[in-house]
């Protein structure tokens, strides 16, 4: 039995930790994507999560909310941060420091 429950817990945290990569390659798509748009660069290639929570979707199904920050330059020269939110793996929020109101 206790190894019926170690080995369900390895399973579950490895199930997690998939999809934690797949949404770190969303948002750095999304991070990549915002950055192009705007004619800025993302520094550093990459995006970091700093907040996981459970929150209920349109559908109120439960779904992962995590948000993500990242760095970028507009002339090389600075360096601005932007923030990334997404529900589940869909992005929701985009925000870039140096453009006032939210993109998405």
């Amino acid at each position: 039995m206790t190894d019926l429950m170690i080995f369900l817990l390895f399973g579950v945290g490895f199930l997690y930790w998939i999809s934690a990569i797949r949404c770190k390659d969303v948002a750095i798509w999304a991070a990549r994507r915002e950055c192009r748009l705007n004619d800025v660069q993302l520094l550093d290639h990459t995006v970091y999560q700093v907040w996981l929570s459970l929150k209920r979707d349109s559908n109120d199904d439960w779904r992962v909310w995590r948000r993500y920050k990242f760095d970028y330059s507009i002339d090389g020269q600075d360096r601005y941060s932007g923030e990334l939110v997404l529900l589940g793996r869909q992005v929701v929020r985009v925000r870039m420091e140096s453009f006032s109101p939210p993109i998405h």
